[in-house]
């Protein structure tokens, strides 16, 4: 009788064990499914799988920032693919939560970044869609502003901004930092709109829209309707 019971109890315990294991396992799994995307590169491939060292800013320090990549098969995979920017159209998070319910997708842009050398300058880096209308997009990024001291050069990680205009053709595609969409880059593509920018900011709505502005980070899609609504577009 006593050596059914030790027997019964070594089952008992062997199997909790192993259900324990699996348990573990499985939620390991689960726990890593915030690092699971779907990339669509330029060929029209996709490949799923987990990030193992991603683009943002933060753990870029030694390489370009929102520009390459590396992935995994499964969680636990030792065995790495890298992309890069050049090599991706978008990367879609299958994880949903509820501060956003469609994913996060991460779309490779040329953004526009003018030189000594070329005004019309672009870098084609990966930026964050945060919000999608009618006649633009916005997009953000991170990235380190490097600014000169007596000390040397201080390094500050900095939130970035952008618009992407509808527009036909290659125009389409890039994305203007906010504080180039004031600046002569779009003097002639967007005829009024840095004139009509400021003005948003003026008089008795401007004080609004200034709130606004605080508030919501893609004003600027409303604005940009209103202008375009201004000149009969």
């Amino acid at each position: 009788m006593v050596m059914k019971k030790i027997l019964l109890w070594t089952v008992l315990t062997v199997s909790m064990c192993v259900y324990g294991m699996r348990h573990a396992e499985a939620q390991k799994v689960k726990d890593q499914e915030f690092r699971r995307v779907v990339v669509t590169l330029t060929s029209g491939e996709k490949v799923e799988g987990y990030l193992k060292k991603g683009w943002h800013a933060e753990t870029s320090l030694l390489k370009k920032s929102n520009y390459s990549f590396k992935m995994t098969s499964t969680p636990d995979d030792k065995e790495t693919k890298k992309y890069t920017a050049d090599e991706v159209v978008c990367i879609d998070y299958t994880e949903k939560t509820e501060n956003n319910p469609d994913g996060i997708r991460w779309e490779a842009r040329p953004i526009a970044s003018p030189s000594f050398s070329s005004r019309y300058r672009t870098l084609r880096r990966l930026v964050c869609l945060q919000k999608a209308g009618e006649n633009a997009t916005v997009y953000w990024w991170k990235d380190w502003d490097v600014t000169p001291t007596k000390q040397g050069v201080q390094r500050r990680l900095v939130t970035y901004w952008g618009v992407r205009f509808h527009d036909k053709g290659e125009e389409g595609e890039i994305v203007y930092p906010y504080m180039l969409v004031n600046s002569v880059l779009l003097k002639d593509k967007k005829p009024g709109l840095k004139k009509f920018c400021k003005n948003w900011f003026k008089g008795k709505e401007g004080r609004m829209h200034k709130k606004e502005a605080k508030e919501d980070a893609t004003w600027i899609l409303d604005m940009y309707d209103a202008y375009l609504a201004e000149n009969g577009e």
